[in-house]
């Protein structure tokens, strides 16, 4: 009987620490959360103490053990107030105690997270008083799993993985212009697909333009409404959106209908106010290397690097 359990208990830890090698998500689901749960639960006073996240006790409650010759009380702990185990780590809500800032959980973070033996910690406020400690139990850049539910709508696209196990959204009616920046082999091109692949099923028209031939877009010429790839036919795509916005405007201005009683926050200025009927197709414009746009050799290139110019600023402005 001795046998079989330790039998057992070897299989257990073998196939634990294969887990943790080979699938340290499967690992963290299995084994890892109830570890990670009842470590932060035995240590949490411990650690706070540690990291230098308490406060001294009151005034009164050190006056109650001056006058009475009482043991000095204790430094106060912040009140944790509920963990939530994730499909990457654990959340920890914890309510500060007075003379705490926000600040002081985001510069103790690398030793909380070497105090609560976790791969990655995070830290920002909810509300004040109120702060969420979020911490991965594993490396999620390293095998990028997106998760299969996501909170996506119309132009919110999920577009990648933060390092705390969240996703990142790309809201195109929030925030309707980027540019994406990076060395060589940093990822501009795989963000730009999978932006694509993202918006591809939703209602909108996509209209790229890659002057390197069409190396990076042509691929996915399928789903584009239209694609340039050259710096002629840009300089034409761009001066035809232009005009496509200024017909919009029009739209917009014939269905103000703007009299005395209508309030001013009814009084809409873009696409997303208007019935949606009358509503135009939203357009996405992806451009590749917006630098090709801007090189000229000759003077007849100079005059279309001008054309392109213009249009791409008053593209962004309308």
């Amino acid at each position: 009987m001795r046998w079989l359990l330790i039998a057992t208990v070897a299989v257990v830890v073998g196939s634990a620490l294969l887990l943790r090698w080979r699938r340290p998500a499967w690992y963290w689901m299995t084994f890892g959360v109830v570890y990670a749960m009842l470590k932060v639960r035995i240590r949490y006073a411990s650690v706070m103490d540690a990291c230098d996240l308490t406060v001294p006790a009151s005034r009164f409650r050190l006056w109650l053990a001056r006058f009475f010759n009482w043991q000095i009380p204790r430094q106060r702990v912040p009140r944790l107030m509920w963990i939530r185990p994730t499909r990457t780590g654990l959340r920890l809500r914890i309510r500060m105690m007075p003379g705490q800032d926000a600040f002081d959980f985001s510069a103790a973070v690398d030793r909380l997270r070497h105090a609560f033996g976790v791969h990655q910690v995070t830290s920002r406020e909810i509300k004040p008083g109120v702060v969420e400690i979020a911490t991965t139990g594993y490396d999620v850049l390293r095998h990028v799993q997106m998760p299969a539910r996501n909170e996506a709508r119309e132009l919110c696209i999920p577009v990648a993985l933060c390092e705390d196990g969240s996703v990142h959204y790309r809201d195109y009616k929030e925030v309707p212009h980027s540019v994406t920046l990076g060395a060589v082999g940093s990822g501009k091109s795989v963000t730009q697909r999978r932006v694509i692949k993202e918006l591809a099923p939703q209602h909108v028209a996509l209209v790229g333009i890659d002057c390197k031939s069409g190396v990076e877009l042509s691929p996915l010429a399928r789903r584009f409404s239209a694609l340039a790839d050259n710096p002629d036919d840009a300089a034409d795509l761009l001066e035809a959106l232009v005009a496509r916005m200024e017909a919009t405007y029009q739209v917009i201005r014939r269905e103000q209908r703007i009299s005395a009683d209508i309030p001013d926050a009814e009084i809409t200025a873009n696409i997303w106010g208007l019935p949606e009927a009358l509503r135009p197709v939203p357009v996405v414009v992806t451009i590749d290397e917006i630098a090709e746009l801007a090189l000229f050799t000759t003077t007849a290139e100079k005059k279309r690097r001008e054309r392109i110019v213009v249009a791409l600023v008053r593209l962004a402005q309308l």
